[in-house]
């Protein structure tokens, strides 16, 4: 007699970014579901992250009968079970999974909505650090409308404590972690009931993707001529230009005017600009 161990899903965590699935000025939230679908079928978080399980994480995965299991928008943690709903070896409260995330694409930061500081990390997490504020961000729920900002990156005192409890070989470039308690700080961060049992809740990490102020520079003239607001950078669709309302002043209405790549940006105070040369 053979006997096949059964899975389940514990819980999940999806990752978005509007750069990728926003179409020109097209948000993918307003979207109707069949474009958000082709949208999907163009996007992988590997592109421009790379999330695995820290190694003191995957020893407790080991422990507990679950599996890590990467997909194109996330990754899900699956546990061994008995019964529907019911994990084979029960999951204590207080168990915590860590999930580091790394940026593998140098360019993240020109077409993502985010201050960056080598000294702080993004924390996403269904419980506060002690070390941090009670204006604490918990990690939202696929359901929640809310995009990832600067409000989510911990002080320095929070990170510093965070990188210490990884390996050695684990603490360089760390851009954020995923920090999963079985029981959350509130009952609708919690991945298990008061029975132990599963409830399977889909955590999400959005990232809103960069606004910029598009200078287009002809040197040939020497004219430089830059937008009066900032315009979104996306990879796909097509941002167009009014010259007629877009400039101050206003510019011949038959120009044409390209959109920027992410490759150029630079920052003048709190400002960031793309430079287009035509």
């Amino acid at each position: 007699m053979s006997f096949t161990a059964t899975y389940e899903l514990l819980f999940e965590v999806t990752l978005f970014h509007n750069y990728f699935l926003n179409n020109g000025e097209k948000t993918f939230a307003s979207m109707i579901n069949a474009d958000k679908a082709k949208m999907l079928q163009q996007f992988d978080t590997d592109t421009f992250s790379t999330i695995t399980p820290t190694l003191e994480t995957n020893t407790v995965l080991r422990n507990y009968k679950m599996i890590f299991k990467k997909t194109r928008t996330g990754f899900g943690i699956y546990i061994k079970v008995k019964a529907e709903s019911d994990p084979f070896i029960k999951v204590p409260a207080d168990l915590n999974l860590q999930f580091l995330i790394k940026i593998n694409d140098y360019q993240f930061e020109n077409y993502t909505n985010l201050d960056f500081a080598l000294t702080q990390v993004y924390l996403f997490s269904n419980v506060k650090p002690l070390t941090e504020p009670a204006s604490f961000k918990y990690l939202p729920q696929i359901n929640d409308n809310k995009l990832i900002s600067n409000a989510y990156l911990v002080s320095e005192k929070t990170t510093a404590n965070l990188i210490s409890t990884l390996q050695p070989s684990e603490q360089q470039n760390v851009f954020g972690l995923v920090s999963i308690n079985a029981k959350g700080d509130d009952i609708s961060g919690n991945i298990i009931d008061d029975l132990g049992k599963m409830i399977s809740p889909n955590f999400k990490i959005h990232f809103d993707n960069r606004k910029t102020l598009w200078k287009y520079i002809n040197r040939k003239a020497g004219i430089i001529i830059e937008t009066k607001t900032a315009k979104p950078l996306t990879r796909s669709g097509f941002v167009e230009i009014d010259p007629l309302n877009d400039f101050n002043p206003a510019e011949p209405a038959e120009s044409q005017y390209p959109n920027p790549s992410v490759k150029s940006i630079t920052k003048i105070d709190s400002k960031y600009y793309s430079e287009i040369f035509i």
